[in-house]
């Protein structure tokens, strides 16, 4: 999985049903954990080594991991901190690897794609759902 997966994978870990501090930790561990900075665009890879510098702050204890340890000691404030942050990389990280349109391929002026059915429009923002 590319380094835009995995944190598109963190963030809708971070969108489920159980503790913040439960989803944070999960979101560490199944999909962050194994993203290496240098997959990133250079200038974010500093922003998501002081996230997991800061995921991995507190030594843990027999049978858990740092970010478990980190996450437990986390106020719910800090760990919203840590969430927003790693869905704020997200975005970036999702802008950042975003083909512009070709020259060729003009964006139309009306914020609208035509799709094969000249009957419908799809806003832009929402052509990739059409």
């Amino acid at each position: 999985m590319c380094a835009c997966g995995k944190l598109h994978a963190a963030t809708l870990e971070l969108t489920k049903g159980t503790s913040l501090k439960h989803r944070l930790s999960a979101a560490f561990s199944n999909y962050l954990r194994d993203l290496d900075a240098s997959e990133l665009p250079a200038p974010l890879q500093e922003e998501f080594r002081a996230i997991i510098q800061g995921l991995e702050a507190v030594p843990p204890l027999p049978g858990e991991s740092a970010v478990q340890a980190t996450v437990r000691k986390m106020s719910a404030e800090q760990a919203d901190l840590y969430a927003t942050r790693i869905v704020d990389l997200f975005g970036k990280v999702a802008r950042a690897s975003a083909v512009p349109p070709r020259a060729s391929e003009p964006a139309s002026r009306s914020g609208f794609r035509d799709r094969n059915d000249a009957r419908t429009a799809v806003p832009l923002l929402y052509a990739a759902e059409a």
